[in-house]
C-alpha cells in the first residue's frame, strides 16, 4: 500500500460526505481524483538520481522535461498521460521500491518501461518537440513492450530494431539505417492501414471501446497482477475464459447501461474515473473481480452469466477505485490496519481498511438495487432477485455495525463515516418496510468469495 503523505500534501478542507453514493454531482470525486493526480505526476518526476541506472538517466531526464513542458502547455494533457494505468501503475511500484530496499534490477526496468510508455501518451497527444526523443536497447538488448490505451497499441519491435523514436504523432522504428514510421493518433486509426507499414514489430489492437472512455484490455503491464489478497485466488491473469472478446463488451455495455439509469451520477464518476477493464475468465457459479490501490483506474473481472451479477461487479470494483485515490490522500481511520475484524464478505479476518472497502463497495450495490425496484424492473420481482438484494442489505449492515462500532477517523474521514452512518439507518428502515418479517439468519457465507 501507498505510504500516508503528510498533512502539507492533503488537499485542504476535502470533504468526503457523499463518496459513496454521490448525491448533487460528482464534484466530491473530482477533487479525490485531481489531487490523487497531482501526487502520481510529483511521484513521477522525484525518483533520485542515484536510484537511477546509468543508461536510464538521460531517456528518464528527457521524459520529465517533455512531461514539464507538457503542463505548462496544457495541464489537461499530463493528466492525460498519468490518468492511465498502464503509467500511474508503474510509477506507484517504482514509490514502493524507494520506500523499502529497493532492487535496482527491478527498479530500473520498470522506469525505462514508465519512461518509454509517458512518451508513446505524449507523442500521439503531438506533446513532444519536433525532434522526437530517441531510445536504443537496453544493456541487455531489450526495448520495453510498448502500450498505449490513447493509441490503441501494443508494439514489440523485432531484434533488428535498433532505435526508438517517438515524435509528434509518429513512432519511428530504426532498423540499421533504415526507418519506418508509425502514425500515432488518439483514435487509435492507425490500424485500419497498419498492414501498409511493414513495420519490424509485433502489433496488436488490444483496447476494445465498452462505451468512451472505459475500454476492455487485452493486454496487461501491472507487475502486481500476479498478487492476490483472496485466499481462494491465484492472481489476476488475463484469460476471456473461452469467450468472444465481443461478449465481454456487450455484457459490460449493459452493466454500465443499467448503472447509467438507475444510478446516473454513479454512471458519471464511472467515466471519469474507469479507464480500463482487463478479463480473468469465466465462471457461471462465482464472481472473482479485483482491484488495486495503486492501480486507479484499472479492475479485473470475471465474465458471468447473470447480468446482475456482472453490474455488481462493476459498481464493487468502481467503488474500491474510489476508495482507493482518497486512501492515497490521507488514511481516513487511525486505525485502519489492526486489529482484525471479522468481514461479512471475505472467509479471512480482515482489518478495518478492508470491512470498509466492503461497506462503501455494497452500499452503493444496495442503492441500485433499491432503484431498480421502485422503477418496477421485471427482475425485481423474481424471488432469486429480491433475496439477493435482501442478503445485500444485510452485509451491509453487519459490515457498518463492525466499522461503526471500531473506527477512529480521521477529520477528512469524518463524513465519509457519517454518510455510511446515514445509508445504515436508510437501508435497516428500508428492510423494516419491505421485509417485515425478515430474520437475521440468513447464511451469507456464498457471498464471501465474490470480490476483493
Amino acid at each position: 500500500m501507498a505510504g500516508d503523505p503528510t498533512q502539507a500534501n492533503r488537499p485542504q478542507g476535502l470533504e468526503l460526505n457523499d463518496l459513496t453514493v454521490p448525491q448533487a454531482d460528482t464534484r466530491t470525486l473530482r477533487r479525490v481524483l485531481s489531487a490523487y493526480w497531482a501526487h502520481v505526476l510529483r511521484d513521477l518526476a522525484r525518483v533520485p538520481l542515484a536510484a537511477v541506472a546509468s543508461h536510464n538517466r538521460a531517456l528518464y531526464d528527457r521524459t520529465c522535461q517533455a512531461l514539464r513542458a507538457a503542463t505548462q502547455r496544457d495541464p489537461r494533457k499530463s493528466l492525460h498521460v498519468v490518468r492511465q494505468p498502464t503509467v500511474s501503475v508503474l510509477v506507484a511500484c517504482i514509490q514502493h521500491q524507494l520506500e523499502g530496499t529497493p532492487d535496482p534490477t527491478v527498479l530500473n526496468a520498470w522506469l525505462r518501461e514508465l519512461c518509454a510508455l509517458v512518451l508513446l501518451e505524449l507523442a500521439t497527444l503531438g506533446e513532444l518537440p519536433p525532434a522526437g526523443v530517441t531510445i536504443g536497447r537496453d544493456p541487455d538488448g531489450r526495448f520495453p513492450v510498448l502500450r498505449s490505451p490513447t493509441a490503441n497499441l501494443l508494439l514489440r519491435p523485432h531484434e533488428v530494431v535498433t532505435a526508438l523514436k517517438f515524435r509528434p504523432h509518429a513512432l519511428t522504428l530504426h532498423e540499421g539505417m533504415q526507418t519506418c514510421a508509425l502514425p500515432l493518433r488518439p483514435d487509435g486509426k492507425w490500424l485500419d492501414h497498419k498492414q501498409e507499414f511493414g513495420l519490424p514489430a509485433e502489433v496488436e489492437h488490444p483496447y476494445l471501446t465498452v462505451v468512451p472512455g472505459i475500454l476492455l484490455a487485452l493486454t496487461d503491464n501491472n507487475p502486481l497482477a500476479h498478487f492476490d489478497a483472496h485466499p481462494d485466488k491465484n492472481g489476476n491473469h488475463l484469460d476471456l475464459g473461452q469467450h468472444e472478446a465481443s461478449e465481454w463488451v456487450a455484457s459490460l455495455r449493459q452493466s454500465i447501461a443499467d448503472i447509467d439509469a438507475h444510478l446516473p451520477l454513479i454512471g458519471e464518476e464511472l467515466r471519469l474515473c474507469l479507464r480500463l477493464v482487463v478479463p480473468v475468465g469465466y465462471d457461471a457459479e462465482k464472481h472473482l473481480s479485483a482491484s488495486f490501490q495503486e492501480a486507479i483506474g484499472l479492475v479485473y473481472l470475471t465474465l458471468h452469466p447473470q447480468q446482475m451479477t456482472m453490474t455488481e461487479a462493476v459498481v464493487h470494483e468502481f467503488q474500491h477505485n474510489k476508495l482507493n485515490a482518497a486512501f492515497r490522500l490521507d488514511p481516513l481511520l487511525h486505525n485502519a490496519w489492526s486489529p482484525l475484524y471479522p468481514s461479512p464478505v471475505r472467509p479471512d479476518p480482515r482489518p478495518l481498511h478492508g470491512v470498509l472497502l466492503a461497506v462503501h463497495a455494497f452500499q452503493p450495490i444496495a442503492r441500485l438495487y433499491e432503484a431498480m425496484a421502485s422503477a418496477g424492473r421485471p427482475e425485481a420481482t423474481n424471488d432469486f432477485w429480491n433475496e439477493r438484494f435482501r442478503k445485500i442489505i444485510q452485509i451491509n449492515r453487519a459490515g457498518a455495525d463492525t466499522v461503526l462500532g471500531h473506527a477512529e477517523p480521521t477529520a477528512t474521514g469524518a463524513g465519509l463515516f457519517e454518510e455510511m452512518r446515514a445509508l445504515d439507518a436508510h437501508f435497516r428502515a428500508y428492510e423494516a418496510q419491505r421485509w417485515p418479517d425478515r430474520s437475521d439468519t440468513t447464511d451469507l457465507s456464498e457471498l464471501a468469495e465474490q470480490h476483493d
